[in-house]
């Protein structure tokens, strides 16, 4: 197999190929850098006849999701343009974007399949509440904002995803396995282990299981129940409601940690624990795909799946879950699951790919014994850290650039004292390879 890391600002893109050639695209970033980057790469594929058997989505965070609905609105471009030629307008003109490839199918748990009917008021009610709470000028409630305009993006997103890759628009099959008799509407962990073949390689589910997707569509329902009346009275009471909120009376009537009923799990929310997770097989060979879910359930995931022994697991290639945040990774998770290479895919936005999380994989190849890996194949096993981007590409005077440049100097001091063990790999172009 191979892994092609792509530059995805804070988001995840990579490519996935198989020993026979399968490609398999593993979310899809920001839109701004599949304009920037990931377009012309992919362009390449469809230049040399190659096509994607699967785009692989794990959860509607738009830094995952956007840059995939980049793709299907410059496919539907070039459509145009050729009904244009078929019906001979002399004015088509040619799109000035690149095509992307073929896309054979979609494994993505939609946004209205996932919470139901309530999908369209939720998108009303974020959209409502947003410009209410920046008008505010407070800062905590600003905050507020800034988190629920992140997902007031990509809930449309999610939906026009949807809308595009249905039967009459580019008629893209949503999460048809291989040898099914038909699409299933939400891929997740049953009884039964639920592998399926994609070319050469074996692809398990190992989450999200029916209990994390029953949460998150709980907690939708409950938001929206709670906040449609905050909506409608936040105007008229917002004096008090910043005063409440200043004096630490009670939380923001807006904060998705909460979700009503349905409490975040150690700093992660549920949408982030319903990621679709997938263990990737091929030759011996061992890849994780772990979308931006938190460490315990990632455990239960691979322990469900039966790939989680008393020695844990030891995998060839980690895809570091969540940009590498300290919410969704720690030592105990560390110890349980090495590999040989750490992917780490963020830009210094929101302080990601964290230090903390570096240190705490160090530590489990290179610190004490109380530590380290589980993992007897780990011991004295060189390892490797690839990094999606670098300092140098981010914006100069940047938070995310400090932050990235925070990363370097102290993965180059782990480097150094690693004694030849750790090796490190970043991405200054497009795209970096992985061999694996």
């Amino acid at each position: 197999m191979k892994l092609n890391i792509f530059q995805s600002a804070q988001g995840d893109c990579l490519l996935l190929e198989g020993g026979d050639g399968t490609l398999v695209l593993c979310d899809g970033g920001m839109r701004s850098t599949v304009k920037s980057h990931v377009g012309k790469e992919l362009a390449k594929l469809r230049e040399a006849g190659r096509e994607l058997e699967y785009v692989y989505v794990s959860h509607i965070d738009s830094d995952h999701i956007s840059g995939v609905l980049q793709l299907l609105e410059d496919e539907v471009e070039w459509r145009v343009f050729e009904y244009q030629q078929r019906v001979g307008n002399p004015e088509a003109r040619r799109p000035s974007i690149p095509r992307p490839p073929v896309i054979k199918g979609l494994l993505h748990n939609a946004f209205r399949d996932q919470i139901g009917v309530n999908s369209k008021d939720v998108e009303d009610l974020l959209a409502a509440a947003v410009p209410s709470l920046f008008a505010t000028a407070d800062p905590r409630l600003v905050d507020v904002a800034l988190d629920l305009q992140e997902i007031a993006v990509s809930i449309p997103e999610a939906i026009k995803v949807s809308r595009l890759s249905a039967g009459d628009a580019l008629d893209i099959p949503v999460n048809r396995l291989p040898g099914a008799g038909g699409p299933a509407k939400l891929l997740f962990f049953r009884d039964e282990v639920q592998s399926f073949d994609v070319g050469t390689m074996r692809f398990t589910i190992v989450g999200p299981g029916r209990r994390e997707l029953t949460d998150l569509k709980t907690g939708w329902v409950n938001w929206l129940r709670a906040s449609k009346e905050q909506v409608g009275a936040l105007r008229a009471e917002l004096k008090r409601r910043i005063e409440g909120f200043s004096n630490g009376v009670g939380g923001s009537p807006f904060d998705l940690r909460d979700w009503n009923g349905i409490p975040d799990y150690k700093g992660v929310t549920a949408p982030n624990i319903a990621s679709l997770m997938f263990l990737v097989e091929e030759g011996g060979r061992r890849l994780l795909l772990t979308g931006d879910s938190q460490q315990d359930k990632i455990l239960h995931g691979l322990n469900r799946a039966g790939v989680l022994g008393d020695e844990g697991v030891h995998l060839d290639v980690l895809k570091v879950q969540h940009h590498g945040s300290e919410h969704n990774l720690d030592a105990n998770f560390a110890r349980q699951v090495s590999a040989r290479h750490y992917v780490f895919c963020g830009n210094g936005l929101h302080g990601n790919p964290s230090l903390e999380v570096i240190d705490c994989i160090f530590a489990s190849r290179r610190g004490p014994a109380a530590v380290r890996t589980l993992a007897p194949a780990a011991a004295g096993e060189p390892f490797h850290f690839w990094f999606s981007t670098t300092a140098e590409a981010q914006e100069a005077g940047s938070a995310r650039r400090r932050a990235f440049e925070g990363v370097e100097a102290r993965v180059e001091e782990l480097r150094q004292s690693a004694q030849g063990e750790l090796v490190v790999h970043y991405n200054e172009g497009a795209s970096i390879e992985l061999a694996i």
